[in-house]
């Protein structure tokens, strides 16, 4: 979004073998099966689906925090630093057309007196790679190219502008699209550059965008939030949550009909999301926990856990936004009259963290290979991964479950943490210690609603 959130939401822009057969005919069942009859959550860590890179968990920087930024604040780095794979912002020349002039945050109402430089460096000192979203401008863009790879560290993937006005058609921004990438690709070949950024997951304005530039586009990146103006009760916030991951898959498949021959060079990330793009109230006749907006509330952490996970399985990059910007912050921006203070986490943050591990925690970072999972559970969704072997589950709904989790003959030992509703949002979440594997399972409550990682080996 190149618009700023205030404080108080104001909008500044398996063959049976003998035995068990044997067994089953006598009435009975030897207990490794009777264990994986019992079991309603199920991982199959010999079934791999895909890799899961590192920016498969990413982040927005925003150029907003009241003069607290990664470029100067140590606990917002601490905060953030080995968390995020990539790190995604919007960077422009403070004179259009003059490559002299300083290089400053792009977003409306963003801090313009930090360098493009120092944005560049502290990025990579969270260990993140810098994506750069560049003007629709080729001479600019150029410029923003040459300015940030003359050296070795150079900047590998960029953004051809970011939300395009909605007067302009697909056709156009296509046009826009091709001349800027064109004139990126000749200052370094080597470079990835994507589009359209628009603000939503308009099918239409992809396709039209995929028409005429699928020949040179590296990724498509769109957005997509939960709420909004139309504002929907948690419930119905949290089923949606499978829509990132079919709109992913919809985006592919428009990607393998207009662009076959590069399809699979082609990748699809979600420049920005979070539970909400601006601060709105809940529609009457909500069950909802709390009065704060939906960003404030322990909602936003199940819902995060379970959209990035949805993510993972389809195989595309997510960016949270953003880093802070009132309510659309992975942190708070200043202290809260809910009892946060500045640089505390907000739900964005926990519900990520249950993939990227979180300061202060020893949660860990899901693994880099996605491997088969189930469960009969109902409102549970679980997501799980080898290198290392990290389960997340995620319990949107408001009944407590009782988990048997079936997770192999080779698991001896698991460690896990949990958040449920009820600590305040911020809090951080609690260590479950040990659990006992028995049998190739192991037994864990799942509160409602709730999230659960649990670190297997």
């Amino acid at each position: 979004m190149a618009h700023q959130i205030g404080f108080f939401g104001r909008v500044v822009r398996p063959v049976i073998g003998v035995a068990v057969a044997l067994a089953v005919l006598a009435g009975t069942q030897p207990p490794s099966t009777a264990q994986a009859a019992a079991a309603d959550v199920t991982i199959d860590f010999g079934t791999a689906l895909r890799t899961v890179p590192r920016s498969t968990f990413s982040a927005d920087i925003t150029g907003y925090g009241y003069q607290h930024y990664i470029t100067n604040d140590p606990q917002h780095r601490a905060m953030l630093t080995g968390l995020y794979g990539s790190a995604r912002m919007q960077l422009v020349y403070t004179v259009p057309g003059d490559p002299t002039s300083d290089i400053v945050a792009g977003g409306a109402g963003a801090d313009r007196t930090v360098s493009g430089d120092d944005w560049v460096s502290s990025i990579r000192a969270l260990g993140a790679e810098p994506m750069i979203i560049v003007p629709e401008d080729p001479v600019d863009a150029a410029n923003l190219v040459r300015h940030f790879n003359s050296g070795a560290r150079k900047v590998t993937r960029w953004v051809v502008g970011n939300e395009p006005d909605p007067r302009m058609d697909a056709a156009t921004y296509s046009a826009k699209f091709n001349a800027v990438h064109d004139a990126m690709k000749a200052v370094d070949p080597a470079i990835s550059v994507g589009g359209p950024a628009v603000s939503n997951p308009n099918m239409d304005y992809i396709r039209d965008f995929l028409v005429g530039s699928g020949s040179r586009t590296d990724f498509v990146d769109f957005h997509k939030y939960g709420a909004g103006e139309f504002a929907v009760c948690d419930s119905a916030l949290l089923a949606a949550t499978p829509e990132w991951g079919a709109d992913v898959t919809a985006v592919r498949a428009l990607i393998q009909e207009l662009a076959p021959a590069r399809a699979a060079r082609i990748g699809v990330q979600i420049g920005e999301t979070n539970s909400d793009w601006g601060v709105h109230p809940s529609p009457a006749g909500c069950d909802n926990i709390g009065s704060e907006a939906v960003q404030y509330r322990n909602t936003a952490i199940w819902w995060a856990a379970s959209v990035f996970g949805h993510l993972a399985r389809a195989g595309a990059w997510g960016f949270a936004y953003g880093d802070k910007n009132g309510a659309l912050g992975l942190l708070y921006d200043q202290p809260n009259p809910n009892g946060a203070g500045m640089n505390e986490r907000m739900p964005v943050y926990q519900g990520l963290g249950f993939y990227t591990g979180q300061q202060g925690t020893s949660l860990a970072h899901f693994g880099s290979t996605l491997v088969k999972s189930s469960t009969t559970l109902e409102g549970v969704e679980v997501f799980a991964s080898n290198n290392p072997k990290v389960v997340v589950i995620v319990n949107k709904g408001t009944t407590e479950r009782q988990a048997v989790i079936s997770v192999g003959s080779e698991v001896t030992t698991a460690k896990g943490h949990q958040k449920d509703g009820q600590t305040v949002s911020y809090a951080t979440p609690a260590p479950l210690g040990a659990k006992p594997v028995v049998n190739g399972t192991i037994t864990v409550t799942l509160p409602g609603p709730s999230v659960t990682q649990l670190v297997l080996s």
